[in-house]
């Protein structure tokens, strides 16, 4: 909560802001790992290794602390989602055999009142570098 706090001290208590906050955060903290790891946001913080559901999982969860500590609840919602990754629309889970490349976790965020969302997807934003996403 701390850090949370801290990150968000000074920033507006926008859509934008909470994911630019969210983001960091779960980007600072977190390393990539495809080892099996905790998807549990109070042990990740200490643990430190996710793979794509436990970044989305803290990304989700941060998001949503600062909806409820900002009263954005009927303003902004926030949605750990499932699916697939697409590269040049081929999807890239077709070449891996593991079952740990099955699907892959994502976020969503609805502005309420224009009904614009926003896809983020924190693991391959600490990867890649690339934290905007697009979804069919």
């Amino acid at each position: 909560m701390e850090r949370i706090e801290r990150k968000s001290k000074d920033k507006k208590n926008d859509l934008k802001s909470i994911v630019e906050v969210a983001d960091e955060i779960t980007t600072t903290e977190l390393k990539f790992t495809t080892n099996r790891a905790s998807n549990n946001p109070n042990e990740l913080i200490n643990t430190k290794q996710a793979n794509c559901v436990g970044y989305s999982a803290m990304f989700n969860s941060i998001t949503n602390y600062l909806i409820r500590k900002n009263e954005l609840q009927n303003e902004i919602e926030a949605e750990h989602k499932i699916g697939q990754l697409e590269l040049f629309g081929i999807n890239l889970h077709q070449y891996f055999e593991s079952p740990f490349f099955r699907d892959h976790d994502f976020n969503e965020i609805t502005d309420k009142k224009t009904g614009n969302k926003i896809s983020i997807d924190p693991s391959v934003s600490d990867y890649l570098w690339i934290n905007r996403i697009s979804k069919k």
